[in-house]
């Protein structure tokens, strides 16, 4: 038997007293068959009254023999997860966290207070500022940071939709933006 705890939230007013709400939220918690194990009507939707009732209902599995609480689903996933990885050490066993931004590992890009920043449209321009910022870069060895910006087919609100709109390349003070939207690449076959 998997013993899959789900806990509801409900954040509605159980009883008042002189006008006072007495409770804030009701936490219940269900096996898979739906049946209600334990219920906690708490003062705030603070988990921290929760914690005890996480615990015993541990202990409680483990005393009768039952598998610890495999799963868990709430509302707040995202906020919650190392509460209940620190109150229900099961779920803890053969888990593979999803990462959610595989880049944070990553310094933040930071531009020079002083920066030039400038736009270019015209293939002739755009040539122009490559010869530039190549021949630029080939004496001086600095670093080139190049970003893109695509846009991905099917969008309503872009007609020339699919492909790279833009290229962005940053170099010491200066930053590039090519405008590269309109342009068409044609291939000819012999």
């Amino acid at each position: 038997m998997t013993y899959v705890m789900y806990w509801l939230q409900l954040t509605k007013f159980f009883a008042k007293l002189g006008g006072v709400s007495t409770h804030v939220a009701m936490y219940s918690g269900v096996n898979e068959f739906e049946e209600c194990r334990l219920q906690a009507l708490t003062l705030t939707k603070s988990l921290d009254f929760m914690e005890g009732c996480y615990k015993n209902l541990a202990t409680g599995l483990q005393d009768y023999g039952h598998p610890p609480t495999q799963l868990l689903y709430t509302d707040n996933a995202q906020n919650e997860l190392a509460y209940h990885e620190r109150t229900t050490q099961s779920l803890q066993e053969n888990v593979s966290h999803i990462i959610i931004d595989p880049f944070e590992h990553l310094p933040l890009l930071l531009l020079p207070a002083e920066h030039k920043c400038t736009l270019y449209e015209e293939s002739d321009l755009i040539d122009a500022a490559c010869d530039q910022l190549l021949s630029g870069t080939q004496l001086s060895k600095t670093k080139l940071v190049i970003g893109f910006a695509l846009c991905h087919m099917g969008r309503p609100d872009a007609p020339e939709s699919g492909g790279v709109h833009r290229i962005q390349i940053a170099t010491g003070d200066t930053v590039y933006v090519f405008n590269v939207s309109r342009f068409l690449c044609l291939i000819l076959s012999a």
